[in-house]
């Protein structure tokens, strides 16, 4: 054999080494990897089947521990062996109602007088205008001399803090006169032929009639709000009377 063939007869046997040495390394790191594949797919495995071990990095929270009911305990009720139900007493029924008879009505024999319709109202001492004296009673002849006794009525006049005529309120009278309801407004200085410029008249009847505290005046602004307290007044069937006089003055 020559000597170049002994050589070539080496080199192949390193070559095949080196190549055994290779594969052997190759598989080894083949097998840990396998490994490692096998360890965790074991690992997650078992953290799917049981998140709470110990070894997890990431465990689930803690969940609340939830009601539970409790036993029911009650003990029930047991009526007494010799318990009998108590029936409620029987109402009677009431008596049948008999109808007083129309035909004998009982008769009265008061002849009081209607009871007044306004009473007495708290002051109020706020308003810009109150009664200047008193509601005076006088025969309608003073200021109209041909109406004669056939003439029944309430009027005034409206004056400012210096006594100058007030013209233009509204003067608004209210209550019940001869059975029938009283509501009526005017203006002041819409009777100044026979009251002064600011002189304002309620015409009543034509004829006179007593009444007790059945009607009162007042004066109001355009929103029908109070710019004065009420005056209370009567009425008379005398002649002498068939007029009241009632006169406001602006006192703030």
């Amino acid at each position: 054999m020559r000597f170049s063939d002994q050589n070539e007869i080496e080199n192949r046997f390193k070559r095949r080494a080196k190549q055994r040495r290779r594969d052997i390394t190759w598989n080894l790191l083949t097998a840990v990897v396998l490994m490692l594949a096998v360890f965790l797919v074991g690992f997650y495995l078992v953290l799917f089947s049981n998140p709470y071990v110990a070894f997890n990095p990431f465990p689930p929270p803690t969940m609340p521990v939830l009601a539970t009911a409790l036993p029911n305990t009650a003990t029930p009720l047991r009526l007494p062996p010799t318990w009998t139900p108590t029936v409620p007493p029987t109402e009677e029924p009431p008596l049948p109602y008999t109808p007083i008879s129309a035909t004998t009505p009982a008769e009265s024999t008061s002849t009081a007088s209607p009871l007044p319709l306004f009473t007495d109202e708290p002051v109020n001492q706020n308003l810009p205008y109150a009664i200047e004296g008193e509601p005076a009673a006088m025969a309608n002849t003073v200021f109209h001399p041909g109406e004669g006794c056939d003439w029944q009525g309430v009027a005034g006049r409206v004056v400012d803090l210096q006594g100058r005529p007030m013209v233009g309120v509204v003067v608004k009278l209210t209550g019940l006169y001869g059975g029938r309801t009283i509501d009526m407004t005017t203006l002041s200085g819409g009777a100044a032929a026979w009251y002064g410029a600011s002189g304002y008249e309620f015409i009543l009847g034509d004829k006179p009639i007593s009444s007790n505290a059945m009607l009162a005046v007042q004066l109001v602004d355009q929103a029908l709000m109070p710019l004065s307290n009420r005056v209370i007044f009567h009425t008379y069937e005398t002649c002498d009377k068939n007029l009241i006089l009632i006169n406001f003055k602006q006192v703030r």
